[in-house]
């Protein structure tokens, strides 16, 4: 069976190195889904949210930032500022985030404060949305 090989990079770390069968992605445009032999040469905007890696029958979920991915030869990689498997979420501390984000937002803020800030607020926002949907029944 053909398969996509991922990357998935951050300021921090290389997180995905790895053969997959499919990755949906959240994307300015809209939610995609990459599968092997996909379009070369595209390039698409992240939006944060959820990504969907399936590989073997199973699939694993990771709240993803803002960021960029690109397809070329039957590889997907993908540099976002955040991307973290949804069993590592620390729901308490995401939502303490998110709440300081919404209290510094009601303060007046310089152009640049308040984007750094909402973006944050948006991270904390997908990151909850992805631990909410993923937890262990």
């Amino acid at each position: 069976m053909a398969q996509l090989h991922l990357k998935i990079v951050t300021p921090e770390k290389l997180l995905v190195d790895e053969e997959v069968s499919q990755v949906n992605v959240s994307t300015e445009q809209g939610e995609i889904g990459i599968l092997p032999h996909h379009a070369n040469n595209l390039m698409a905007k992240l939006e944060p949210g959820e990504l969907i890696i399936k590989r073997g029958g199973k699939e694993e979920s990771l709240a993803v930032g803002d960021g960029f991915l690109q397809v070329a030869n039957d590889t997907l990689t993908i540099m976002t500022d955040l991307a973290t498997y949804a069993t590592d979420i620390d729901e308490r501390a995401v939502e303490e985030a998110k709440k300081r984000a919404e209290a510094a937002l009601s303060q007046i803020l310089s152009d640049e404060e308040y984007a750094e800030t909402l973006a944050n607020l948006e991270k904390s926002l997908a990151q909850l949305r992805v631990k909410r949907r993923h937890k262990v029944r």
